[in-house]
């Protein structure tokens, strides 16, 4: 139960993120890109008494691409991001085994290019926080959790000035296996938080 409060709270936080965003307004003159993606995901798997097996899995998939191109500046981005969760239980009678999963990830990219020799700015940044527990009590059987998480971003601008360019690329996983015979038990948790930032400026 902890775990699912843990992993609600932590979504809950991460939802509530404001990413930061500048109104284009305030720069005239100026070629102006942003995009962002957020993943929120809880997955809970359990059997309880007799023999049995229960699955889970979320899946999500995010491609975006942002292109402008002017007779004197361009600008372009992308970005991608694949994310597995899955758990799996297997018992025979007389046990307990769950697998509670939580994940939450924010990503972001943005981007300003003035005409001509006018200035350039990018930033890209990637937020990711994974929370599971892995559970077994009494009786026969295992339990499985697994979390994967790929994320790809990539930017590029460009005037009479010069251009600028930068990538950032995040894997991240985690796994947990929890097994054993009649009067045993065990547990494995793991947390894993990441935080990313890139930012280049041409004044």
């Amino acid at each position: 139960m902890k775990s699912i409060v843990f992993s609600s709270i932590a979504l809950a936080l991460l939802s509530s993120v404001a990413l930061a965003t500048m109104p284009p307004e305030m720069f005239p003159g100026f070629k102006w890109q942003q995009q962002d993606f957020t993943i929120g995901s809880i997955n809970l798997v359990g059997l309880v008494g007799a023999g049995g097996e229960a699955h889970g899995m979320n899946t999500a998939t995010i491609i975006q691409n942002q292109h402008d191109m002017r007779p004197c500046s361009s600008a372009c981005q992308d970005e991608l991001a694949l994310f597995v969760q899955s758990g799996c239980v297997i018992g025979t009678c007389g046990g307990l085994w769950d697998v509670v999963q939580g994940a939450g990830v924010v990503g972001e990219q943005w981007q300003l290019v003035g005409d001509g020799c006018g200035s350039k700015m990018e930033t890209q940044g990637v937020g990711i926080l994974l929370d599971q527990a892995v559970t077994k009590l009494d009786g026969s059987g295992v339990a499985n959790g697994d979390q994967t998480l790929a994320v790809v971003q990539n930017q590029g601008t460009q005037n009479s000035a010069g251009m600028m360019t930068q990538s950032n690329v995040v894997l991240a996983g985690q796994l947990g296996t929890v097994a054993g015979g009649p009067c045993t038990s065990g547990q494995a948790i793991g947390a894993l938080t990441i935080g990313t930032t890139q930012t280049q400026i041409d004044l």
